[in-house]
């Protein structure tokens, strides 16, 4: 069972040998081999070369054709029932070079339960060895990427898949405080070689964006995981979900290695694609010098209808799980059935809160309808087909309304439970001036010195009744 897989790009310069010798390095860096460098190092100028020892199975196999040179590295390992298969290939094609990794895990006993995907130590090793390159407009590397003020552009064609990204793209945005949700240098450390990590710089920012991505960007401090071609994304936030920043960490992680895991790989970075042409290279090699030996030439015809019929096994497994995938969201639409509104420009501010007003105001003007009418009919049919959530609006209401009973002006605690819900405060001139979630369309007022204890409340009601 394939339990995790990935490609990124390395640094054009490096070669078939560098590669070889950073892969060596990693195995004789753990702890659990018992292969030693003299088993290993004669393996890198060899075209085709195995080793066995104990537990331990290393094959090479290294090729150079049409300009492209490339190398593989198949090591198994056989350990408390359980067979690992690490598969390793290097493809420099002189315009850009790339490395695949692939771990299979199976069971020789049914009842043996398969351990959960981890990211491989070798992926940090190559990317220290070789050295990443760019993917698109970012580079591999270990560390976040932070945009600058003016580099609207650049996360337009990031988020939209128009940047000319492999790797998916985890965007984090700014919170309406200033601050980030979890360290975004933390999950590109975990991320490396899956996946680019890019943080927005301020809210600002985030608004100017929204126009350019037909707000389709994550705002607020959410996380935002977007795929490669403009192919969708999956939003984390604080909530019913998830209920700390370690818990979005991890989950982040989890759905990155799963779509890896699920992705067709570039066939220049597989296996068979290695033994397909180190096969086509002899059998050129052996009609070139007119041999006569048969038994070489049945072997070669061998070779190279075992790897292709393994990358035809591969592709009918996509196949069956694209079929899959489609059958799922196919059974989610009625047959025929479009989208009955497009999403909407504006952004939300929590959770749910479009739908949530969309459908008080379908449910407000039902009250209006004619009894036994059509209107009223397909207003109760669509209500009926979306129930209501939480009414977080009436929370927020609620919350604003205890904070500003009884108050006369903004003391530290009531600034800290406004800024909590949003609003940021400034002092200039004669009232606190609100803005909330840094749109200037929602700013309000408070006065530094209220003249009763009925003002709080009375500007609460107000401001709630307007923004909630």
């Amino acid at each position: 069972m394939l339990s995790f897989a990935t490609e990124f790009p390395v640094d054009g310069a490096r070669t078939v040998g560098d590669f070889l010798r950073a892969v060596v390095t990693w195995i004789l860096g753990s702890p659990h081999t018992t292969l030693r460098r003299t088993d290993l190092e004669p393996l890198i100028n060899q075209s085709e070369a195995a080793v066995q020892k104990g537990v331990e199975h290393l094959e090479v196999l290294s090729v150079s054709s049409s300009g492209t040179n490339s190398a593989g590295v198949r090591y198994i390992r056989r350990d408390e029932g359980l067979e690992w298969t690490t598969t390793i290939v290097f493809a420099n094609s002189g315009s850009g070079a790339w490395v695949g990794i692939r771990v299979a895990c199976e069971s020789s006993h049914p009842a043996t339960r398969l351990p959960p995907a981890k990211k491989p130590v070798i992926v940090r090793s190559l990317i220290g060895a070789l050295g990443g390159a760019y993917d698109g407009p970012l580079p591999i590397t270990e560390r976040s990427h932070r945009l600058a003020d003016a580099e609207v552009d650049v996360a337009t064609g990031l988020l939209t898949g128009k940047a000319g990204c492999r790797l998916p793209l985890v965007y984090v945005s700014v919170g309406f405080r200033g601050d980030y949700l979890l360290d975004p240098d933390h999950l590109a450390s975990d991320l490396a070689g899956m996946a680019h990590v890019v943080v927005e710089p301020n809210r600002p920012f985030s608004v100017r964006l929204k126009i350019a991505v037909a707000a389709q960007n994550v705002y607020g401090g959410t996380v935002g995981v977007y795929w490669p071609d403009g192919a969708g994304r999956r939003s984390f936030f604080l909530g019913r979900e998830f209920n700390s920043p370690e818990e979005i960490h991890r989950a982040v992680v989890e759905e990155v290695t799963t779509a890896l895991t699920n992705r067709r790989p570039l066939d220049a970075c597989t296996w068979p694609h290695i033994q397909e042409t180190a096969s086509r290279v002899a059998l050129e090699s052996l009609r070139a010098s007119g041999s006569q030996e048969i038994d070489k030439y049945i072997s070669t015809f061998d070779r190279e209808l075992a790897a292709k019929n393994e990358r035809l096994q591969v592709a009918e497994l996509e196949i069956g799980r694209l079929r899959a995938e489609l059958d799922i969201y196919e059974a989610r639409l009625p047959a025929g059935a479009a989208p009955l509104l497009r999403h909407p420009i504006e952004q939300e501010f929590y959770p749910g809160e479009i739908a949530s007003l969309a459908l008080a105001a379908l449910e407000d003007a039902l009250e209006r309808q004619p009894a036994d009418s059509r209107r009223r009919h397909v207003l109760l049919s669509i209500l009926a087909s979306n129930p209501r959530g939480p009414d977080r609006a009436g929370e927020h209401r609620e919350r604003l309304k205890d904070l500003l009973r009884g108050s006369r002006t903004v003391d530290a605690k009531i600034r800290r439970g406004l800024e909590d819900m949003g609003f940021a405060i400034s002092e200039a001139g004669k009232h606190y001036k609100l803005v909330f979630q840094g749109d200037d369309r929602y700013t309000y007022t408070l006065p530094k010195s209220g003249s009763d204890n009925r003002g709080g409340l009375n500007a609460a009601s107000q401001i709630g009744r307007l923004l909630f």
